[in-house]
């Protein structure tokens, strides 16, 4: 059962309206004022009310809080911001702003101890890279299942086309999942034009949350909206960090 333990609390003006983040992590804004942290961001401390704008608050900045949590959480791990405000491993260079006292899934409310701010470690990350022939692409999976045997996240994933494609009005929609979740964002649209040029870099979209992995989770790519290419190859690259 969650319970709080506060040493010490401090009063902000919310900056912004809060009225529904009650248990989430906030910082400071460049006005003073309190906002949501962001991932892998700092922290003042977690939120104990519900402010709305301009409103003053209470902030729990040392000692034992009630949070959110939004990812899978093991007691005693390093707990950093989600790009929500809600506590999530922490990995490579995130700023740890607790630690996990009890386990616990996404959405729940648990215990955490508030620490000293601080990073897990060296920036550690590692790129994934996958050669794909595009004509090769259909509807389902590329990669099935692949365990990475560390915790971590999917930051972002490209595409650097290494043979031109040719034939017009080809197209693939490829998508990643952790486990059997698709990540939030990180879709990569492939077309015939900008798969034209030799050493194109072709971006996912911004990857914005499900994207969190522990060392036994799996991650697979699938492909989905295929019009078929009949040339073309490149290398997906996955960042993980």
């Amino acid at each position: 059962m969650a319970v709080e333990e506060i040493i010490y609390n401090t009063s902000v003006i919310a900056g912004a309206d809060l009225s529904a983040k009650q248990f989430y992590c906030v910082k400071l804004n460049s006005s003073g004022q309190m906002v949501l942290s962001g991932a892998g961001e700092n922290a003042l401390g977690i939120l104990q009310d519900k402010p709305a704008s301009g409103q003053v608050s209470s902030v729990c900045c040392l000692g034992k809080s009630m949070a959110i949590y939004g990812a899978e959480v093991t007691a005693g791990q390093n707990l950093t911001p989600d790009a929500n405000g809600r506590l999530v491993p922490a990995t490579g260079s995130d700023a740890v702003v607790a630690v996990a006292a009890e386990s616990g899934s996404d959405g729940e409310i648990r215990s955490v101890y508030l620490v000293s701010r601080a990073t897990s470690g060296a920036i550690q990350k590692s790129i994934l890279s996958i050669p794909v022939k595009l004509s090769k692409i259909a509807t389902g999976d590329l990669l099935t299942a692949f365990t990475p045997g560390f915790p971590g996240r999917i930051v972002k994933a490209s595409l650097v086309v290494t043979d031109p494609v040719t034939t017009a009005d080809k197209s693939a929609s490829i998508n990643l999942e952790i486990n059997s979740t698709d990540v939030s964002g990180g879709v990569l649209a492939l077309t015939s034009a900008n798969c034209a040029t030799l050493g194109a870099v072709v971006n996912a979209t911004a990857i914005t949350g499900n994207n969190v992995f522990d060392a036994d989770d799996t991650i697979s790519i699938e492909a989905s909206g295929v019009t078929a290419f009949a040339e073309g190859e490149g290398v997906l690259l996955i960042v993980l960090g």
